[in-house]
């Protein structure tokens, strides 16, 4: 028996799935305040070009990426309790979203993501509610049905391109409607819908070619260049993208043999010329909208003086495109003012995640774990065999992600500190390449990353459902990265 011809695919956050979410990060952000007083505070002497800013706490400074920074290796001590004043009490633990919108390094990119995300909500709400989305998905579905698998393999090529290239990845968000709808006709659950731009993203953000927010910060910040080695991260592209599309054709495959209450894809499909016509009118406007947007992102990516207002030049686009494009099709700006505002209230949920996720990192920051963790683990990996080495590297910075999400914090903390300390048989490229690896896979993984879980509440599916249906996966790109650190090391990288 087949389904209803009739697409309803929503935008909005399961009240299931943000409970979920919510109550992992608050578990998240307890265990990092316990932390912040099991672990001893600690600092290194770092010094900038800014003398007014030498030998302060790195996240105090570590996003102006102007400032040229060195460390004193030799300089860790730990700090005594009038030193570390700023370490928040447990009252203030739970505080620490607000706090860290307001007094955050990072609050304004807090801000930036949360204005995005409600401009998207608004947005696919008007071309929901137009019919916009409806048509461009009937337009592809004319065309995909029967190479539908070969489609999985296209659309992971170009998402991974995007995100290892330029370095796009919750911007990628955007696909997500248009995704739920063609699954949802395809016969495929909002799971693979969401995994098409999450695993995709994550695996292209990790296996950087020239991603300016990661290879381009990390390189920069050990005084090497991007196209040192290149060629073999090319490589690990390949392989991880072959990877990463059987693993979705897998999921499709599965969600076939899985749903019984069939969607009748012909019925769907089947309309007259004139409505084919106006279909295609329809996506064609959409398509223009998504490669405004996209194109907007890449040009600011680009540009390194507009690279961190890349979020903002893309919200202005969708507003711009929205605004046009809804008065054509909704007939009345009053209409679209009306949808456009349901599909703001629709991802409100989101604010809270993103808060609870920085609030997390805001904690780890002013309890000043983070150089003691460092400088753990450095002493761990002196005197020791460059393969064990790396695989102490690799496990550090996997613990750091947690703490810091943001890819190019984490380069202007980590590089400099491993790159100024040389270990012996691991080159600064290969320290980068480490880097990379643990920064970027763990964008699917890790409860504190806001891209994965705004995902995941868009699509309601719950975080536990993620890790079940993901953890093999997870494993296997641990697995295959680390046989090419392995590599890298034998080959002398």
């Amino acid at each position: 028996m087949n389904r209803s011809t009739e697409l309803d695919v929503k935008v909005k956050f399961g009240l299931k799935s943000f409970i979920t979410v919510v109550a992992i990060l608050l578990g998240a952000l307890i265990a990092v305040g316990v932390l912040t007083y099991v672990v001893p505070a600690g600092r290194y002497t770092i010094y900038t070009t800014d003398i007014s800013k030498a030998d302060l706490p790195f996240y105090q400074y570590t996003t102006d990426e102007s400032l040229d920074k060195q460390i004193v290796i030799d300089s860790y001590r730990e700090l005594t309790d009038a030193e570390n004043s700023s370490r928040l009490p447990v009252i203030r633990w739970f505080t620490s979203p607000v706090e860290a919108l307001i007094l955050g390094s990072n609050s304004a990119n807090m801000l930036m993501i949360i204005a995005l995300l409600l401009v998207l909500g608004g947005t696919f709400k008007v071309l929901e509610e137009s019919g916009g989305l409806v048509s461009l998905v009937r337009v592809i579905m004319v065309k995909l049905h029967s190479k539908r698998f070969i489609a999985i393999w296209m659309i992971t090529a170009v998402i991974m391109l995007l995100s290892a290239v330029f370095g796009l990845q919750e911007q990628l968000l955007i696909l997500y409607p248009v995704f739920a709808m063609l699954c949802t006709a395809l016969n495929w659950s909002r799971f693979t819908a969401i995994s098409l731009i999450l695993i995709s993203s994550g695996v292209g953000f990790t296996t950087a070619i020239t991603n300016p927010l990661t290879i381009g910060t990390a390189s920069i910040a050990a005084g090497v260049s991007v196209a040192d080695g290149m060629l073999f991260r090319c490589i690990i592209f390949l392989v991880m993208y072959v990877i990463t599309s059987m693993f979705l054709t897998f999921l499709a495959k599965h969600d076939e043999k899985q749903i019984t209450d069939k969607f009748d894809i012909q019925g769907f499909a089947m309309v007259s010329a004139e409505e084919h016509t106006e279909d295609i009118r329809k996506a064609k406007m959409i398509v223009a909208l998504f490669s405004l947007a996209l194109l907007s992102v890449i040009i600011a990516t680009a540009i390194e003086a507009l690279r961190s207002l890349a979020m903002v030049f893309m919200a202005v686009a969708f507003i711009v495109g929205t605004v046009i494009i809804g008065r054509i099709l909704l007939g009345s700006y009053k209409r679209l003012g009306k949808s456009f505002v349901k599909g703001v209230k629709d991802v409100l949920p989101s604010i809270a995640i993103i808060m609870i996720a920085f609030g997390i990192t805001y904690i780890a920051a002013e309890g000043n774990i983070l150089h003691t963790i460092f400088h753990y683990f450095y002493n761990s990996v002196t005197n020791v065999s460059p393969y064990i080495a790396v695989v102490i590297l690799y496990v550090f910075v996997l613990i750091i992600e947690f703490f810091i999400p943001s890819a190019s914090a984490k380069a202007v903390l980590i590089i400099p500190m491993l790159t100024l300390a040389p270990i012996e048989g691991i080159s600064k490229t290969v320290i980068i390449l480490t880097y990379l690896f643990a920064d970027g896979y763990t964008n699917v993984l890790y409860p504190t990353c806001g891209t994965l879980l705004v995902g995941l509440g868009l699509a309601n599916v719950s975080f536990a459902e993620w890790f079940k249906k993901t953890i093999v996966f997870q494993l296997i790109l641990f697995a295959v990265s680390l046989a090419f650190l392995m590599l890298a090391v034998f080959i002398g990288l």
